[in-house]
């Protein structure tokens, strides 16, 4: 299995705080049926900037200390991004903040909103060749309350990723209803883990691959963490079955989010 979203850089953001600790976390992913880790350190241009020298340092200390210490891991590079006004030229010019440098990047929204601009913005990024793989939508309720937002961002040629914990309800079970919906609605295209420590948010993938799979089938459970993150890092381009379209509300009365979702009746 490929993790596409995991902190594993040690000391670099809020994930792994040491090599010790970031070795563990990879012994736990490798004992979970993971052989590929893209490193994603959050990037603030303000707060938390980093080089492209000093990810690619890290990566490669990180990979060389697995090498000594027998563990089966490759580490590629990668960030979690925000949406901020220089981003469209680093990514362009200079792109050591996509995905194993590829044409796949993976951005970010804060709980409980977006960016007034975020639509414009993520469209000019598309226009240009870019392709925003958006992270744990599941975890920001801004988009469950306006589906049709998540609608047209799949139009555009969007990606979706999913956070393994909140498949098993790690998150509340809210974001698990929220989660299993997308799923069922075929909106996600992959599972990662968001591994931040080795306690409460550790690498693994397995057992929501598992749960996924009674849901939706293993083939199109195991897609979401072989296949279509091996294309992204692979810089291939995608292509996913028609899906069926989300049911817009008709009632008059508010419903749920997740009545929303399903189009169930009140």
């Amino acid at each position: 299995m490929i993790d596409l979203h995991c902190h594993i850089l040690p000391g670099i953001d809020d994930g792994a705080q040491s090599m010790q600790e970031a070795l563990d976390m990879c012994r736990m992913a490798e004992a979970d049926g993971i052989t590929t880790i893209v490193a994603t350190p959050h990037y603030q241009p303000v707060s938390c900037p980093w080089a492209a020298t000093e990810l690619n340092e890290r990566v490669a200390s990180l990979q060389d200390t697995l090498r000594m210490a027998g563990i089966a891991l490759t580490i590629l590079p990668g960030a979690e991004l925000p949406l901020f006004p220089e981003l469209p030229g680093l990514l362009k010019n200079d792109p050591y903040l996509t995905i194993n440098r590829s044409s796949y990047f993976l951005v970010e929204f804060r709980p409980h909103a977006i960016p007034a601009n975020a639509m414009p913005f993520l469209i000019t990024l598309i226009k240009s060749g870019l392709v925003p793989v958006i992270a744990h939508p599941e975890r920001c309720d801004w988009f469950a309350r306006h589906p049709d937002f998540f609608d047209e961002l799949l139009g555009l040629g969007a990606l979706f990723q999913l956070t393994a914990g909140s498949i098993l309800g790690e998150f509340g079970t809210g974001v698990q209803e929220f989660s299993l919906g997308l799923i069922r609605k075929g909106m996600i295209h992959v599972i990662a883990s968001d591994g931040h420590n080795r306690s409460d948010r550790p690498p693994l993938l397995a057992q929501a691959v598992t749960m996924v799979a009674d849901l939706v089938g293993t083939a199109c459970a195991e897609a979401m963490v072989t296949t279509t993150p091996a294309a992204i890092i692979a810089n291939q381009r995608l292509q996913f079955p028609a899906r069926e379209e989300m049911p817009l509300p008709r009632q008059t009365h508010p419903r749920t989010w997740f009545q929303r979702l399903l189009g169930a009746s009140a």
